[in-house]
């Protein structure tokens, strides 16, 4: 069939969308985001399905090295992308935020974090006393603390866990539904 799938893209593949679809640079981050951080909706994420339900910002998991950073506004108006979400705002530091989500096109979308992070898994992951001891020497104590206090709180990672996927396939089934509806 020639019908449009939807596409939702994670971490790197949203990387990889990003570099496709040349709408910015992907660039290595200073040091690593390892943890649970707050997520800023722009105006287009506040009106996006998929993040119905959830504040502003949202929290959100988020590992990684690389960032995607340096939009290339014209190209973005191109293709008719938008930009949803940016990092953690952090006045002290004079760098420019990361971009968290896009929607690419109608049926494309990405974020950088992880939304189908388990907080209950990453609770019994992290608390394996050898990675807990390796997750401390490489990011703290306090780090470590905040972290499983963020997973342990429904409101944050819960909270996105139980919306953004669920928000995406409820729209994959709303539109298809649509077209078989068209079709008949």
């Amino acid at each position: 069939e020639n019908r449009k799938k939807q596409v939702f893209f994670i971490c790197h593949s949203f990387q990889m969308a990003v570099h496709y679809f040349k709408l910015a640079q992907i660039t290595k981050r200073q040091s690593m985001s390892f943890g649970t951080f707050p997520v800023h909706l722009t105006d287009s994420g506040c009106r996006e399905r998929i993040f119905k339900g959830l504040t502003n910002p949202f929290w959100a998991a988020d590992f990684r090295y690389y960032q995607v950073v340096q939009p290339k506004l014209k190209r973005f108006e191109e293709l008719g992308a938008e930009i949803l979400a940016l990092e953690k705002i952090r006045p002290h530091i004079p760098l420019e935020r990361a971009i968290m989500a896009i929607r690419f096109t109608p049926d494309m979308i990405g974020v950088q974090f992880h939304p189908e992070a388990d907080p209950d898994g990453m609770i019994v992951h992290f608390l394996d006393p050898e990675r807990r001891k390796a997750v401390i020497a490489e990011h703290g104590l306090n780090k470590f603390h905040r972290m499983i206090e963020d997973l342990r709180n429904p409101k944050r990672i819960s909270h996105t866990h139980e919306r953004v996927l669920p928000n995406f396939v409820e729209e994959v089934i709303a539109r298809h539904a649509v077209s078989v509806t068209a079709l008949t």
